[in-house]
């Protein structure tokens, strides 16, 4: 087959499929990675000065930490986060899902960060709810403004736990296969273990339907393979591995309910 024919059957395969291109979406994110890893340092030094350390698997001492921060220290010590997510997040996303008005779910939004990635790459008419446990981080979420490269996303944010029954923003439980997409960053596998894992990715496959889409993280706490194994157990199939480059340990896992 010539270049020609090739180029012209890939873009019939992709028609009608969400196409999120890393390299043309990560220039509305955060670019000066220097800058970033700076004001981390900086600001973490600080908290830990004032007692406040929120690198633990106990939500209630993560959930304390968190409320402690302002919004401020919350954004930098997430600087390296909020920087990958808008190069990891478009990558796992890119022609996995219709280019239709979607429902997404984002766990642990914190301030918004990734939930902003999400609107700003979902096809037009789409909803999502970031579900944060720390209400002062859903607050300053629900202040901010989230543009769409295509149009209009409604967000919207839920005050809970990742791992209890993930509801919207109404507190309305979410039935069943309802949603088309749950996406982590930087809360399974940096705060999760045990039956608080468990839990979590036992809501994620119920509320997927079949065919959606769970983009999750790995982390310290939790390897890729670890997360593949308990993921896959649950009835999800893993289709790729993203990173926002190649040496990055977190990234995400992708995927897709049977």
């Amino acid at each position: 087959m010539s270049s020609a024919a090739l180029r012209l059957a890939a873009a019939e395969a992709s028609d009608g499929l969400l196409r999120c291109p890393p390299a043309e979406v990560k220039g509305a994110g955060p670019g000066n990675l220097a800058g970033v890893v700076w004001r981390q340092w900086r600001t973490e030094r600080a908290l830990a000065a004032r007692g406040v350390a929120f690198r633990s698997t106990d939500p209630a001492a993560v959930e304390a930490a968190y409320a402690a921060m302002s919004a401020e220290e919350f954004d930098a010590v997430n600087g390296r986060q909020a920087w990958a997510n808008w190069r990891t997040i478009p990558a796992s996303l890119d022609m996995l899902l219709p280019d239709t008005p979607l429902k997404a779910v984002d766990l642990g939004c914190g301030t918004g960060g990734s939930t902003a990635v999400l609107a700003y790459c979902l096809p037009d008419g789409s909803e999502v709810t970031g579900v944060e446990f720390a209400a002062p981080l859903a607050a300053v979420a629900g202040g901010r403004e989230y543009p769409n490269r295509a149009g209009r996303c409604t967000v919207r944010f839920a005050v809970g736990s990742v791992c209890s029954p993930l509801t919207d923003a109404d507190g309305r439980p979410f039935a069943d296969g309802a949603v088309d997409l749950v996406n982590s960053s930087g809360v399974i596998g940096h705060h999760l273990t045990g039956g608080d894992l468990a839990a979590c990715l036992d809501e994620t496959a119920r509320v997927l339907r079949p065919g959606g889409v769970a983009a999750l993280d790995p982390g310290p706490r939790l390897s890729a393979g670890r997360l593949t194994e308990l993921t896959t157990a649950r009835g999800l199939r893993r289709v790729r591995r993203t990173r926002s480059n190649p040496f990055d340990r977190c990234g995400q896992v992708v995927f897709v309910r049977t």
